[in-house]
């Protein structure tokens, strides 16, 4: 499954990947939106929201979203 990610504070991919070094259940980063600022992960769909959110620890998640978040800046 596909699912955009929102940090706050935004976070750059770096810290993001260096995180992700220490406790990864199989997530795959693959971009940072420039638009939104949110970044687009891929990863197994059986990862609840909990387990994606200590995936990133110790970032702050603000919200998940299942597809491109566009409708906040229309």
């Amino acid at each position: 499954m596909e699912k955009f990610i929102e940090f706050d504070p935004t976070v750059n991919l770096e810290d993001l990947k260096q995180a992700l070094a220490h406790h990864n259940p199989g997530i795959m980063i693959l971009r940072l939106s420039k638009l939104t600022g949110a970044v687009k992960i891929k990863a197994d769909d059986t990862l609840t929201k909990k387990d994606l959110k200590e995936a990133f620890q110790p970032f702050k998640i603000k919200k998940i979203y299942d597809d491109f978040p566009v409708n906040r800046y229309q």
